[in-house]
């Protein structure tokens, strides 16, 4: 029934995305410590928005390019899907909400706003609760930022992922610096504190002085949460195809380490404080979602690739 919800497209993927799920959700039921009645029943949950405007060189997530989403179908399938795993799960409660991809900011707010109704439903979910969007800092989807907050999303994380035209344009990136400030300050006067920065590191050619520049351009826009990710050779990527030929040198291990190490040194210099591997934030600004992968809480996904 769920394999068919999609289409043919998806009908294979979906069939082996399903059978994780549901073996995870029986996994619900064989909590490793059983003492905690209120933490077994308690999920928090991922959707995966599969779609992208472009590929980009380093990502080897499940996506798809694809200018004419069925948004009413896609809309149907993930309401479907969410009601589904809930009941099969026995969650009485989802602690957050995250929306990733693909690129989830070129959903509808509308799809948004249907999927999180369909949780609250389905099970409790309290409206303070955290709800997470990833968000590229285009244009267009800079114009959807109201529309997704007036959805039920509280928090946004921004895929600014570098600071330099050039390192974006090797990325595959579909946006400017430029559009990464002019994302940032609009999304400043909706959701006010509520905002994460990514990043990548390890660029080819990058050096400590670009880095630390970089780091503090984003700081001196007061972000109150920031996700650091090192730059990783995948196998089926653009970027991997390059590295192979030649074409492109990353840094070595040393210079990885140092251009870690200073961002550690950066964020916690600013009051952001290292609550897991990759993730940065003053106190109180901890990311629910990320803390509960972290901490092998139980999490439920839905959509394709989850």
């Amino acid at each position: 029934m769920l394999t068919s919800c999609i289409g043919r497209q998806f009908s294979l993927m979906r069939y082996s995305c399903v059978k994780l799920k549901v073996q995870t959700v029986r996994c619900v039921h064989h909590d490793i410590n059983n003492a905690d009645e209120v933490s077994r029943r308690e999920a928090v949950l991922y959707y995966h928005w599969p779609y992208c405007a472009r590929r980009c060189s380093y990502c080897n997530f499940n996506k798809y390019i694809n200018k004419f989403v069925d948004h009413k179908r896609m809309t149907e399938c993930l309401v479907k899907e969410t009601r589904t795993l809930i009941q099969l799960s026995g969650i009485e409660r989802i602690k957050s909400i995250f929306f990733g991809g693909g690129t989830p900011s070129l959903a509808l707010p509308d799809t948004v706003h249907k999927v999180i109704e369909a949780v609250k439903q389905s099970t409790y979910f309290d409206k303070s609760s955290e709800v997470t969007l990833e968000a590229n800092p285009t244009h267009l989807e800079t114009s959807r930022l109201k529309g997704f907050y007036d959805a039920g999303v509280n928090r946004l994380s921004i895929g600014v992922q570098a600071l330099c035209d050039d390192d974006l344009k090797l990325l595959g990136r579909d946006h400017c610096v430029q559009d990464s400030l002019r994302c940032l300050s609009e999304a400043k006067h909706i959701y006010d504190s509520k905002i994460s920065v990514d990043l990548i590191f390890g660029r080819p050619g990058q050096t400590l002085e670009k880095w630390y520049q970089e780091l503090n351009q984003i700081l001196e826009m007061e972000v109150n949460h920031v996700s650091l990710y090192q730059l990783t050779v995948e196998r089926g990527t653009l970027l991997h195809k390059w590295v192979e030929n030649g074409e492109v040198i990353l840094p070595d291990n040393d210079t990885m380490a140092d251009l870690y190490t200073m961002a550690v040194e950066t964020m916690d210099s600013c009051g952001l404080s290292r609550y897991e591997v990759s993730n940065f934030a003053k106190q109180g600004f901890e990311s629910i979602h990320n803390q509960a992968y972290w901490q092998g809480l139980q999490y439920i996904g839905v959509g394709p690739g989850t």
